[in-house]
């Protein structure tokens, strides 16, 4: 729990709520970078260890990769995001103004048609709710961006005092949380969601909501979780594995057994003006192409795509540089740049993967001697084959846009990359590598015409053909005036 850290919001809007301006100032792009990355843990002492035993304690400490967190060229966005998100909520939530605790009331009155919110909906607040989607491939670091900026944030925030513009102090007494941090695993029902979100209020706040109200019914768990939201000033809620809810149904029902859909979520939260942050992977986009309706109300903020990471990325390069150079081995290696390449070319630049199979390598040759403990791109290709040989399939579709062959890359059919660059100008801004590594980026080059990366976008709807429309390009062509003229043997 941390104290107000006051400011005068550059924002009118914002100006004198105690909740937006306790927050202090945001983190400038240069402090998230240097406050989000987590350093390699190497410092390795064997001065007091036997020599036979040298190895174990080396991939000892070849396992601290794991902890390693190189901050991603996304990392400022999303961390702007979800501040944003939480000063927008509090637009109609001033706790220095008394109308506030009409919510209160509002969500009483509305206790036994949860859903229609009649009463709740006259507030207006859900034009202050601000929702945002962050979607992309298995292990391309998404949830572990949103935790490192969520980290950055102060949860829970004691208020005592605000002052006022007149040099005044004022009473404003309360304990404010920022954010909800909700993982929803397994399509789970409505209850379960319900309640998950009640017991993270009670760690944050020391309540017993989820034990007291443990026979509730899910009409009265959507009142109590709305009360809680407004009683303890939720900014936002981040919902992280969207990718787990329903379906959104025609007729939104209310029971025990019924999935929760991210439509249920918008009806709970976002009509008392609390913004939301979905995480999830490409398979949340299906959800959202399913309904026009729900995909326009929902992401009013927009999205981030996040397909694989560039090779020639800041972050790729950074991320490349880390893991190879963590443990130096006194045999003769290949070049950065040549391992770099080969990394990415058979991890298709997804970090997770990136990690997993250099802590691999690693460790693999810390069981020869020293003299033969090469890190070399032949010894990367080894090392997978071996080890990450069920990956070679998606990692193939993702270079050449295989995506229908696989259950999870599928919803990548619908992207195409933003500002895609061109393959002749990516050769101009390539360094001059060694004989081997310009080898291997000539290769990479031919191979990866299909990967995407970097941020994505998802393609335009074509207009659909009727069934009475037919392709008749080609028989046109045949019928030109000099095609015509030379079927009747005319030069």
């Amino acid at each position: 729990m941390a104290k107000a850290n006051y400011i005068r919001h550059p924002n009118p809007m914002h100006r004198g709520n105690p909740l937006v301006e306790g927050l202090g100032f945001p983190l400038s792009k240069k402090q998230i970078h240097s406050q989000c990355g987590i350093p390699f843990v190497g410092g390795l002492d064997l001065s007091d260890v036997p020599e036979d035993l040298h190895g174990y304690y080396t991939r000892s400490s070849i396992l601290n990769l794991l902890s390693m967190h190189v901050v991603q060229d996304e990392m400022v966005e999303i961390y702007e995001a979800i501040r944003l998100g939480i000063e927008v909520s509090y637009l109609g939530r001033n706790p220095l103004n008394d109308n506030w605790q009409g919510i209160l009331a509002a969500i009483e009155a509305d206790k036994d048609k949860p859903l229609q919110s009649i009463n709740i909906k006259r507030l207006n607040l859900l034009e202050n709710s601000y929702t945002f989607l962050i979607t992309g491939l298995s292990g391309r670091g998404k949830s572990s961006m949103v935790k490192q900026a969520l980290n950055q944030i102060e949860q829970v925030i004691e208020h005592t005092t605000y002052p006022m513009p007149d040099g005044t102090q004022q009473s404003c007494c309360l304990t404010q949380v920022t954010y909800l941090y909700v993982e929803h695993h397994d399509r789970v029902g409505q209850k379960a969601f319900l309640k998950a979100i009640l017991g993270e209020i009670d760690a944050l706040t020391g309540e017993k909501y989820s034990y007291v109200n443990r026979q509730a019914s899910v009409y009265e768990l959507i009142q109590i979780v709305r009360k809680a939201v407004i009683k303890h000033h939720i900014g936002t809620m981040v919902i992280d594995e969207a990718q787990n809810f329903a379906l959104s149904p025609k007729d939104l029902k209310i029971g025990p057994n019924e999935k929760t859909s991210m439509r249920f979520v918008e009806e709970l939260v976002n009509t008392l003006g609390v913004s939301t942050i979905f995480v999830g992977t490409f398979g949340a986009l299906e959800l959202f192409a399913k309904e026009m309706t729900i995909t326009r109300r929902t992401l009013r903020a927009g999205s981030l795509m996040l397909a694989c990471c560039d090779v020639e990325s800041g972050f790729w390069k950074n991320l490349s540089y880390a893991l190879f150079n963590s443990v130096r081995f006194v045999a003769p290696r290949d070049s950065d740049d040549a391992l770099r390449y080969k990394l990415h070319a058979l991890t298709a630049g997804i970090p997770a993967i990136a990690v997993s199979l250099v802590q691999a390598v690693l460790r693999f040759l810390s069981y020869f001697e020293a003299s033969k403990q090469t890190l070399t791109v032949s010894v990367l290709d080894h090392v997978f084959v071996k080890q990450f040989a069920p990956l070679s399939g998606p990692i193939a579709a993702l270079h050449h846009g295989g995506y229908r062959e696989y259950e999870d890359l599928k919803p990548m059919r619908l992207l195409e990359m933003i500002n895609p660059k061109d393959s002749k100008d990516d050769q101009g801004k390539l360094k001059v590598l060694e004989d081997t590594a310009r080898e291997l980026q000539e290769s990479y080059e031919r191979e990866k015409a299909k990967l995407l990366t970097g941020t994505v976008q998802l393609k335009p709807n074509k207009a659909p053909r009727t069934a009475h429309e037919v392709d008749a390009t080609k028989e046109s062509s045949a019928l030109s005036p000099d095609n015509f003229l030379s079927m009747l043997g005319e030069d």
